[in-house]
């Protein structure tokens, strides 16, 4: 009993401080849905968590208009604005995407992308993004920021 009571204090110390690290803009707590044009067009959705001060991952869920198909995966985001001097209405990333397409052949799918948010509201943003490796795409798409 005193080890889970010691490993939960640590881990509520941990989430009570990581608002303090975080303390420029916050990239993570955002759902974006997009529609991809390209080799592959499709629509999907992932939901970003900060890891670092402007490194997020996000797992990912992409099904191609014909649903012949998903791919179940995770994304990885450097976001260049800080570096940049960007307003905080404005985002500009790059990163890569992977994960397995499952359609019974179970393949693999790899890409890098990047990319720019203009944020319009508070809470709401716009995308615009590029990419290329097992798909090559480009898409737009939307943001809610929690």
């Amino acid at each position: 009993m005193k080890k889970i009571t010691i490993t939960l204090l640590f881990v509520g110390l941990f989430f009570g401080f990581s608002g303090s690290v975080f303390a420029q803009e916050n990239h993570g707590g955002a759902l974006n849905a997009f529609v991809k044009f390209g080799s592959n067009s499709r629509i999907g959705a992932n939901y970003e968590i900060q890891v670092l001060k402007n490194l997020t991952i996000a797992p990912e869920v992409i099904v191609p208009f014909d649903f012949d198909y998903f791919v179940l995966g995770a994304r990885a985001d450097y976001y260049f604005d800080g570096l940049l001097k960007l307003p905080t209405a404005w985002d500009i990333y790059a990163g890569v995407d992977t994960g397995i397409i499952v359609n019974g052949d179970d393949s693999f799918d790899f890409n890098i992308h990047g990319g720019v948010e203009y944020k319009f509201a508070e809470n709401w943003g716009i995308l615009g993004e590029f990419g290329g490796g097992t798909s090559t795409t480009g898409g737009i798409g939307v943001a809610y920021h929690f």
